[in-house]
């Protein structure tokens, strides 16, 4: 029969399995391994060996002396935003053909990369820079590389008091094959940080582009005739109102705008009704809750007439998902991108073509395996009330099916798909 120890004030006789302590006193020592006992708050514990102390390198191995980086250090990710670009003059009227964006920066902080935008579409976003030097006592460029005569720029877009060559801190240029008749606007951005979180400085410019036939019947026209807006009511729940209207009688136009105050949130060149002399137009108009200013513009070209304008008060009403997105996919062999593309790169641009409420994010989606391929926030429009976005790189898999679904919050609306071609495809 085992005997049980005596213990009085902690103090404790050692039993033949190990010692026995109370509860505190035990939580203060270290190495002990403890079973409860009979007696309430006393342990029965057993001293443990220390454990062997951890291996050390051995006596032989030195660690190495610091040497300082003698060579080129690496540049940190620039995020200030770039010197707003000087544009090479383009007439403000031309032909159907191929048309050459040049830029230059003379002065200040220069750009990561740079995009060119047509009509909301991305035609261009690269790395492809070149450095122009500009001649201001005779008034030309020498561009290296020998560049046509239409990239020459004039000496009032030179820093005043310039003497001698100058050389640009940072130039581009790029060649539009065949422009589509048309009005076109041009944008042209330079960026530093990120995809993410771009930091961009922009110039834009516009140009009216007639048919091939010369035909000169749209130049004598002159300004279109006001259109009349159509009824709409000062109150509505529904969360959009239908702007409709008419031009009765007078010069058509080309295409015609939706304004919300100053801001325009619709373009379009397709027309309900269209005669020699009348034209008419429609479409629904998603609004946020609050008072609106509503109007429409018809233009001619690069002339507008502005309608009356509407006042309308919109309350909370269902809701709505963004507009539609359209898709359009260039590869390296397309003429009117240019040299913007590496042989096994695509460029996917999307925007939407009807009004729509404001998107937060947008995402690229491969049909078949159901990935994403990437996803961005949007935080704001691309200009006229259109919503755009792009992605540019090599395809995993080829060839393919894509698809741009455009969110606000869980609503969503999907594009229609688009098949990406397989590299032998491509090959001319």
């Amino acid at each position: 029969m085992r005997l049980l120890p005596w213990c009085f004030a902690l103090l404790c006789v050692q039993s033949q399995a190990g010692i026995l302590l109370s509860a505190s006193e035990a939580a203060r020592r270290e190495q002990l391994a403890c079973l409860p006992t009979a007696i309430l708050g006393v342990l029965e514990c057993e001293q443990l060996a220390a454990p062997a102390p951890a291996p050390g390198n051995a006596p032989e191995i030195k660690p190495a002396e610091f040497v300082a980086n003698s060579g080129p250090s690496i540049p940190a990710q620039q995020v200030e935003q770039p010197m707003l670009p000087a544009l090479d003059p383009i007439p403000p009227r031309m032909k159907a053909g191929r048309l050459t964006l040049a830029w230059d920066i003379w002065f200040g902080t220069a750009a990561q990369w740079w995009e060119v935008w047509d009509n909301d579409q991305l035609r261009y976003r690269g790395r492809d820079f070149s450095r122009r030097i500009k001649a201001t006592q005779a008034g030309t460029i020498n561009v290296s590389g020998g560049a046509p005569a239409e990239n020459q720029i004039t000496d009032s877009q030179m820093v005043d008091g310039a003497a001698g060559p100058m050389q640009a801190v940072q130039s581009g240029s790029f060649q539009i094959a065949r422009l589509i008749p048309g009005e076109h606007r041009f944008v042209i951005k330079l960026c530093n940080g990120t995809l993410e979180a771009p930091v961009c400085n922009q110039a834009s410019a516009s140009t009216w582009v007639d048919a091939v036939s010369g035909d000169d019947d749209e130049v004598q026209a002159g300004e279109p005739g006001a259109p009349s807006l159509a009824w709409i009511p000062q109150v509505t729940t529904d969360g959009k109102v239908t702007v409709a209207w008419n031009l009765w009688w007078g010069t058509t136009g080309t295409h015609w705008e939706v304004l919300n105050g100053s801001k325009v949130i619709y373009r379009s060149d397709k027309f309900s009704d269209e005669t020699e002399n009348s034209q008419a137009g429609t479409v629904d108009v998603p609004l946020a809750n609050g008072e609106h200013q509503l109007a429409v513009r018809l233009c001619r070209q690069m002339q507008c007439t502005r309608s009356d304008v509407l006042k309308v008060d919109a309350m909370l009403g269902p809701e709505l998902a963004p507009a539609k997105p359209a898709l359009a996919l260039y590869t390296p062999d397309d003429p009117e991108l240019g040299e913007g593309l590496l042989p096994t790169q695509v460029l996917l641009s999307w925007k939407t073509e009807q009004p729509g409420i404001t998107p937060d994010r947008w995402l690229l989606l491969d049909e078949t395996t159901r990935e994403v391929l990437a996803s961005q926030l949007i935080k704001a429009d691309c200009g006229n009330g259109v919503w755009c976005g792009s992605w540019q790189g090599v395809p995993a898999t080829r060839p393919a099916t894509w698809r741009v679904k455009l969110c606000q919050a869980k609503r969503c609306s999907d594009s229609d798909t688009i098949d990406i071609p397989g590299i032998e495809l491509e090959a001319r």
